[in-house]
């Protein structure tokens, strides 16, 4: 088992205020936020959607810089955030939706830097620093209110785990995937041993979590994603590394 895989199964992404901080996080202008870009990595929050059934992950394409391809629902932490609130506030932005912070389970953390971006110059890109959660949705009634903002996706849908490990998407979208299945493998795992399952149980739930584990690194091994976005105009490949 790889033990950069291990950091996917903390129960938390803790949070610590050293003082009292308060934010003073006032709107940048294009120009601005352009040169705070230049200068910064941002911290983002992003979610894996799960439909009531677990079976299906909801994913929106984008139609504008950075990453104008299939991708994750979520955006930029604010000052002063802990990683939940911030998924909260995006979910309730982006999708309408409002979710109880003991629903979050973290998923995964990961580094992006993005050649292009939306603000001008548009070719200094940009980057961030990603934390990752996925959240279930409970019933039908959340399910409907689940509406992409049609300026930023051209198209949603509900996708399958396979589907996405099996295409051509983002090997940072697939990361976040296959270390869900493994999170979920691994809560199976401490459920059998807290509840006595026999050795056999708990034997088939570890080697199902190394296999799963195994699959996480050899996404970055195996990356052949091209994106391509006829909207933009706009066709690259991904480096991805430890």
């Amino acid at each position: 088992c790889s033990v950069r895989s291990y950091t996917m199964f903390q129960s938390g992404i803790p949070y610590h205020e050293t003082g009292t901080f308060k934010s003073h996080r006032t709107f940048l202008p294009d120009d601005e936020y352009g040169v705070a870009l230049d200068n910064l990595v941002k911290g983002c929050t992003d979610i894996l959607l799960l439909n009531p059934a677990g079976t299906h992950i909801f994913t929106g394409k984008r139609c504008v810089q950075p990453q104008p391809d299939w991708w994750f629902m979520g955006g930029r932490i604010f000052p002063g955030e802990t990683p939940i609130q911030s998924c909260q506030r995006l979910l309730e932005r982006e999708l309408k939706l409002e979710i109880d912070a003991s629903r979050f389970r973290p998923v995964c953390c990961q580094a992006f830097a993005f050649g292009m971006r939306e603000q001008e110059p548009k070719d200094h890109g940009t980057t961030d620093t990603q934390f990752c959660y996925r959240v279930q949705l409970m019933n039908d009634e959340e399910v409907q209110k689940v509406v992409v903002d049609e300026q930023e996706y051209c198209d949603s849908e509900w996708k399958l785990p396979s589907e996405i490990l099996e295409g051509n998407f983002h090997p940072a979208l697939k990361y976040g995937v296959q270390c869900m299945l493994a999170t979920e493998t691994f809560d199976k795992l401490k459920e059998s041993e807290a509840n006595g399952g026999d050795d056999a149980e708990i034997a088939k739930l570890a080697r199902e979590l190394i296999q799963n584990t195994k699959a996480v690194d050899e996404i970055i091994k195996k990356n052949d994603y091209k994106l391509v976005s006829k909207e933009l105009n706009y066709e690259t490949t991904v480096n991805s590394k430890y």
